[in-house]
């Protein structure tokens, strides 16, 4: 695989994004978010203010299960579609650039887009605590800018499985955002409606094994463990977190969320497109 190629399919895709205002647009509206709720994140409780880091990435952590994904899902889901309108995906078939390379232009390109409205979104709370907390802040919350990059770049892989196998806008707007809310609210809606069933005797290690099917769990999660908390709210009680869900767990499962829907997505192309 040529890495000229894949960056300057990269380099096309971010520049058109640049040039669209999306990432600008995207990243203001998202700091915009991030600093409304830091401030006013403790305001249930009758307190308002920049409160402590943990505090802080709990109230973000909500905000962040919300936007990234569905910002992740509708960024790549019309990778395909917007070459088709554009009708130049067949003279990227007809040219010497192999599937790969393509795929990964693509997505390294939108992961870059991805990446600049995240730490433009989330980077002026940052600040703002860094300011108030020192070393020790700037450390805690760029693990939670990380660990929201990884959500973004999870979703955007399975943006790329949606674009190739409905390639029309119109069902890609509307599996986009079925995934969206499986993902977001039904999934642990489930998870709920599971505990109750069986009176909470599903046991810790199968409960933990299907919080990790979902990516945004593994998310919430990740954000537990980097303030130190080790067990997440479910429902109306607290699953604690058994001992082989640590970090070097975590992250394995999140490769393979990024690894897995990119391989089907290169094969699917190849399949549909080159056969």
């Amino acid at each position: 695989m040529s890495t000229s190629a894949v960056w300057a399919i990269a380099h096309k895709e971010l520049t058109d994004k640049l040039k669209s205002r999306w990432v600008i647009v995207i990243g203001a509206g998202f700091a915009l978010f991030t600093v409304i709720i830091s401030y006013f994140g403790g305001a249930p409780a009758g307190a308002a203010g920049f409160r402590e880091l943990d505090a802080t990435v709990a109230s973000l952590t909500s905000l962040v299960t919300y936007f990234i994904p569905i910002l992740a899902l509708t960024l790549g889901g019309g990778m395909v579609a917007d070459e088709k309108e554009r009708g130049t995906l067949d003279i990227f078939l007809a040219s010497p650039i192999s599937v790969a390379e393509f795929m990964a232009g693509k997505f390294a390109g939108l992961v870059l887009a991805l990446v600049i409205s995240t730490v433009a979104g989330l980077g002026l709370a940052g600040v703002i605590h860094v300011t108030r907390g020192g070393t020790g802040a700037l450390i805690g919350y760029s693990l939670f800018i990380v660990n929201s990059i990884v959500l973004g770049i999870i979703f955007l892989s399975i943006s790329f499985l949606v674009s190739v196998l409905f390639y029309d806008r119109a069902k890609v707007i509307a599996v986009t955002i079925m995934i969206w809310l499986f993902f977001t609210i039904l999934y642990d809606l489930g998870l709920v409606g599971l505990l109750i069933s069986t009176g909470g005797d599903i046991g810790t290690q199968l409960f933990s094994v299907l919080l990790m099917l979902n990516p945004v769990d593994i998310f919430r999660i990740m954000n537990f463990l980097s303030i130190g908390e080790f067990r997440v709210f479910i429902g109306l009680s607290f699953v604690e977190f058994p001992a082989f869900m640590n970090g070097a767990v975590l992250w394995s499962v999140s490769l393979m969320w990024v690894a897995l829907p990119m391989i089907a997505s290169y094969f699917f192309f190849k399949r549909k497109y080159l056969c």
